[in-house]
């Protein structure tokens, strides 16, 4: 229904719409109720788009820092030969056959079968006790872990020799961890 004079609600809403910062399903209504032919609100909408559009020349202009640069510039350039690097935002986590545990392979080595992984453990899970063929290096990020009976936090690190054995790893809290080991090692029945 067409309004008839501009409230201080409406305004409200029309200046959200302009800047688009309206919710999704209230910008949906105000553009229904545009297109029902409101003359208030789409002359009240085309000032304030007026002034938007102003905003962007309004801002003084200010030099970004010099990391800003440097970061922007790091993130396009090429890689040195023989460098890789796997973005924070870029893999993905699958789950494990272990409940509450999940990882992320950062590395596989087809000739070794050697794997870096990132390990996510949710609260109160675990991994069950298995033997190592290769060594196995563990650095824990966040959170605590136990292996064997020995608890370990955030910038603890151990090495498991190849043909070891070690019983469950549990964690009490979760736990984030980055995991260097091999995909052959043999695990046992929980």
């Amino acid at each position: 229904m067409p309004h008839t004079k501009i409230t201080d609600d409406l305004r409200t809403i029309t200046s959200l719409y302009s800047l688009g910062a309206l919710p999704p399903d209230e910008a949906v209504e105000f553009e229904k109720h545009l297109a029902e032919g409101c003359d208030v609100c789409r002359a009240e909408l085309e000032s304030l788009n007026a002034a938007v559009l102003q905003l962007a020349f309004a801002a003084p202009e200010v030099q970004p820092p010099a990391s800003l640069r440097d970061r922007l510039l790091n993130a396009i350039a090429p890689l040195p030969e023989g460098m890789h690097i796997v973005r924070n935002t870029e893999g993905r986590w699958v789950a494990t056959a272990f409940p509450g545990v999940t990882m992320k392979t950062l590395h596989f080595d087809k000739q070794t079968f050697m794997v870096t992984n990132l390990l996510k453990m949710e609260p109160k899970s675990s991994i069950p006790p298995h033997r190592h063929t290769a060594m196995e290096q563990c650095l824990v990020l966040e959170g605590d872990v136990r292996q064997d009976g020995v608890a370990m936090g955030p910038g603890d690190y151990s090495r498991n020799d190849p043909q070891s054995h070690h019983g469950r790893i549990y964690t009490e809290n979760g736990c984030l961890l980055l995991l260097i080991s091999c995909a052959k090692d043999e695990f046992s029945a929980a």
